[in-house]
């Protein structure tokens, strides 16, 4: 892309980005590259609309780790107080779901190992 073709869309963007066209704006940003616009993007995400895993996808495009280390902090933090502080409490989950086909063929990779061995 050319430098002015892409300096037009970037205005473009910024342009729709302002009116609150988001969604075309973010396109706009993602397909120039603009890092500033995607960090926009995922600031208006995690601040404005307090929608942290959708900002999560942009700051790791602009890798701004500092982000993504204070989103993923925060997730953690949410998930203990779900679970309680209380370390002895036990959460029950369902039953997991295996295919029967991957489950014989695991079986059959572990007998081959133990043939292997001997």
């Amino acid at each position: 892309m050319e430098k002015k073709e892409r300096a037009t869309l970037i205005r473009k963007g910024n342009e729709l980005f302002n009116n609150g066209e988001i969604e075309k704006a973010t396109a706009i940003f993602v397909k120039t590259k603009y890092l500033d616009g995607i960090t926009r993007v995922a600031d208006h995400y995690f601040f404005d609309k307090k929608e942290p895993l959708t900002a999560l996808k942009y700051y790791k495009a602009v890798n701004r780790q500092d982000k993504v280390n204070e989103i993923y902090e925060r997730m953690l933090f949410a998930l203990g107080k779900l679970l309680g502080k209380d370390n002895n409490r036990r959460v029950e989950l369902p039953p997991l779901k295996v295919s029967p086909k991957l489950k014989i063929y695991a079986e059959e990779i572990l007998r081959d190992e133990k043939r292997e061995k001997k």
